[in-house]
Formats: C-alpha cells, structure tokens, sequence
C-alpha cells in the first residue's frame, strides 16, 4: 500500500478526507496540530504510529460519515 505525503496540516486533512489509507505527516508537525489531527481521526478508528522521520496515519476500513 502506498504512502501519501502530506507537507502540512491542511494536506493531511485533505488526503484522509478523500480516502487515503496511509497518509505520511511528512512535516515538522508542532503538539497542537499533532493532538488535534490525533483527536479527530483516531476518534474514528485511525492509527498513528512512527516511521523513520515521520507520523503516519493510517485507515483501515474506515468510512468517513458525510457531513449533514
């Protein structure tokens, strides 16, 4: 499975909206971005571990309900 790369917060909310399975945090991501983006998408099943320089989030058989 390939790994997105995302180069800011923005990127990465883009990419795991659009279905992305593992998206890269390929960025000096600072605590406050890092515990919102962790709240928002491991509340929905998401994981986040460590690479080698950087977080990846991954998704695994996660639908993103629409927005009403």
């Amino acid at each position: 499975m390939a790994i997105v790369k995302a180069k800011s917060a923005g990127d990465a909310e883009k990419l795991l909206l659009s279905g992305a399975k593992k998206v890269e945090l390929a960025y000096d991501i600072g605590s406050d971005d890092f515990f919102r983006l962790a709240s928002h998408w491991c509340e929905r099943g998401a994981k986040i571990s460590r690479s080698n320089r950087y977080f990846v989030v991954s998704l695994k058989g996660l639908s993103i309900p629409p927005n009403d």
